[in-house]
Parts: structure tokens; C-alpha cells; sequence
């Protein structure tokens, strides 16, 4: 498959089966700002299946499947080099990872590049001291080497906004070349976020974004509701046990994919709720997807019209 931009959404629009795999439980970070809950033990489920079972599974749908892998912290899956050494040439892979396991190295050692669509690398700054985030940064730069292309998303935790272009800056001298902002999404402080990020906050998250797509959930424009999407019929949420959902936001069932029950729809659905929790893959799905939104989308037209209107009162 061709990608134009593999930092980008392309891939996920391309694709006609799209998988968001939650692959396990345990992380070996404890986020602050982390929607997910924190586990201190894996589930029972993780790793029941061997990597050849599993891409049979894939496989006996007949359909070739665009899978995002994230977990917790999918290094952390038992046998996961094996698991995507397994699948890779079948079905494209892109994981979300911290890039700070014991694990890391191995993959990027033991993994070719192939049909790795890209490694999303969480760099999750109040986690490092100076010494882990140097670290983190030769964990990059080896996975760049080796032929991987990866990206590294920055949470933007409002607490953050005071240092956040200083650390891009940081990254981007020390060779990080790819450095994209992620919408915090949650409560700081009493308020609701992404709602409450200010004029000047979001205009820092739309500079730094290399995919503008990023600006539906930073500007909180994620109602969908009755717009047709391709969720439930070939974008899916799927669990640990294999639970195929229409998306992470419906949590309808089609079926399981480890059973061979999995049954996907045959037709686009309307969007049955007012605000999508899928982000970026559920502004992907949409039959029509809209214009992306910006910070100030009137000022060039403002501009215009100030402009029109001043002519017109020095001529008079």
C-alpha cells in the first residue's frame, strides 16, 4: 500500500478495515492525565491466543485489515514481537507505545520495518527526569535507524502550556523530527477539557500539529450525530477477548473476531450520539468528512471585509 504521508491519517482513510486493537491492560506508566484506568496486573486474557491463532482470525474475514495496536502498553504484550512478525505481512500495523519498556529495543532489533505503518511514540514529559528523556530520545533515534517511521505525540495537559514549545524546540534539536501535540481530553483543576483550553492555547495546538485533523477534538467539534460513518460496517474498537464494537464511542457488539462470530454491517450507520470518543478514527469513518475547523476561520475574511469597508468610506 501506498501512503503518502504516514504521519498523517491516510492510511486510516485509505483503508476499507480498520481495527483499534486495546491489546492489554498493563502499562508501566501511571499518567496523570490517562483516561484509561491504571492496572497493576495484566488481564487473564492477554496472550491466550498464539500469534498464529490470531491471525487466522484476521485472516478467515477475507479482508485485509488496517490494525492500531494500543493498550496500555502494548510492549508489554507477552511474545509481541513474534505476535507482529506474525500479522505484518498480512495486515498493516501502527502501534501507540511510551517507547520506554525493557522491550523496546528488542522490537526495534527483531522487527522489520515492512508493512509497519508507523510507531506513535507517547512522550509523556512530567513522567522523565533529564536522564529517562535522553533515553527516550536514543530509543528514536535507533527506531529511525533500523527504518522505522514514528511519531512523537505530546499530551497537552494544561499545566504543560507554559513549556510546551520550549519542548518541542528541545526534541526537534536533539534530531525528533516528528513531535505532533495530543488533545488532552479530561477534568484539570475543576474544568472540562478540551472545552476549556483559551484562544491562545489552541492556537499553540494548531501550530504544532502536523495532522490538522487534530483540530476537531482540540476545538471540542466532535458531534457527528446522524452523519453517516463507516463504524460498524469497516472500522471497529476491538477488546482483549476479541470483541468486535462499531467503535470505541457505540459499544454495540458485531460479534467476536477470536470466535468466529464476528458479523460486520452492510451498510454505513447514522451516528446515534452527540459527541464521538474515537478522535481522529471517528472524523476517518465519516461518509462525508467535514471541513477541518480552525482556530480563527474567519480572520482572513474579517480582514477582507475591514478592508472593503474602510475603501469605501475614504471614497465617500
Amino acid at each position: 500500500m501506498i501512503i503518502k504521508n504516514p504521519y498523517t491519517y491516510d492510511s486510516m482513510i485509505a483503508m476499507e478495515g480498520r481495527i483499534n486493537w486495546h491489546i492489554n491492560d498493563l502499562c508501566n506508566f501511571k499518567c496523570e492525565y490517562c483516561f484509561f484506568p491504571y492496572f497493576t496486573k495484566e488481564n487473564p486474557d492477554v496472550g491466550k491466543l498464539s500469534p498464529a491463532e490470531i491471525l487466522d482470525a484476521f485472516n478467515k474475514t477475507g479482508r485485509q485489515w488496517h490494525i492500531y495496536i494500543a493498550g496500555g502498553e502494548p510492549m508489554m504484550y507477552p511474545n509481541f514481537i513474534e505476535l507482529v512478525n506474525t500479522i505484518k505481512p498480512y495486515h498493516p500495523i501502527m502501534i501507540s507505545t511510551n517507547l520506554f519498556s525493557k522491550n523496546v529495543r528488542a522490537f526495534a532489533e527483531q522487527v522489520d520495518p515492512d508493512n509497519i505503518i508507523v510507531i506513535n511514540a507517547s512522550i509523556h514529559i512530567e513522567h522523565h527526569t533529564e536522564t529517562t528523556l535522553l533515553k527516550f530520545i536514543d530509543n528514536y533515534h535507533l527506531f529511525r535507524t533500523k527504518g522505522f517511521n514514528i511519531i512523537t505525540t505530546y499530551v497537552t495537559h494544561p499545566p504543560l502550556f507554559s513549556k510546551i514549545e520550549e519542548d518541542f524546540k528541545f526534541l526537534k534539536d536533539k534530531g525528533v523530527e516528528q513531535v505532533h501535540p495530543l488533545t488532552f481530553q479530561g477534568v484539570f483543576e475543576g474544568k472540562k477539557y478540551p472545552e476549556s483550553y483559551n484562544k491562545d492555547q489552541l492556537r499553540i495546538i494548531e501550530k504544532l500539529s502536523v495532522e490538522k485533523m487534530e483540530m476537531f477534538t482540540a476545538l471540542d467539534q466532535v458531534n457527528f450525530q446522524n452523519k453517516l460513518c463507516r463504524a460498524g460496517m469497516d472500522y471497529f474498537f476491538m477488546d482483549i477477548q476479541g470483541e468486535m464494537y462499531k467503535c470505541g464511542t457505540v459499544l454495540e457488539s458485531c460479534g467476536n473476531m477470536f470466535t468466529g462470530t464476528f458479523q460486520p454491517a452492510k451498510a454505513p450507520m447514522r451516528c446515534p450520539v452527540s459527541r464521538c470518543n474515537d478522535s481522529c478514527h471517528g472524523v476517518t469513518s465519516l461518509i462525508h468528512k467535514p471541513t477541518t475547523p480552525q482556530v480563527d476561520p474567519d480572520f482572513k475574511h474579517q480582514v477582507l471585509n475591514g478592508y472593503e469597508k474602510l475603501k469605501t468610506l475614504l471614497i465617500e
